[in-house]
């Protein structure tokens, strides 16, 4: 999801003046998350976890269908929780507090 979001806000970035060295700053935390991502997905292969699906309930309600080592589990997560949690990975990836 933080990947998602910096890619959407990296296409709005026009019409400010650091636009350039922003751009060049959320496409290099692009590769980060995407690297940081791939380990995850590697880590969860290896123990036997896969995200099978994302859909998305309501407006306020996204349900994650999970594979864990043949058996399915559904968990669901509130939007707003899911965006704080986005919130706190930007502030660390631009290393603030």
């Amino acid at each position: 999801m933080t990947k998602r979001t910096i890619e959407r806000d990296l296409n709005h970035l026009t019409d400010i003046k650091l636009s350039r060295p922003l751009a060049l700053w959320m496409e290099q935390q692009i590769i980060v998350v995407q690297n940081e991502l791939r380990e995850v997905k590697n880590q969860l292969v290896k123990s036997g976890i896969k995200v099978q699906a994302e859909i998305r309930i309501d407006k306020d309600i996204t349900e994650y269908l999970i594979l864990v080592k043949g058996t399915e589990h559904n968990r669901r997560y509130f939007n707003i929780a899911l965006k704080n949690k986005v919130d706190d990975e930007i502030k660390r990836l631009l290393n603030v507090q």
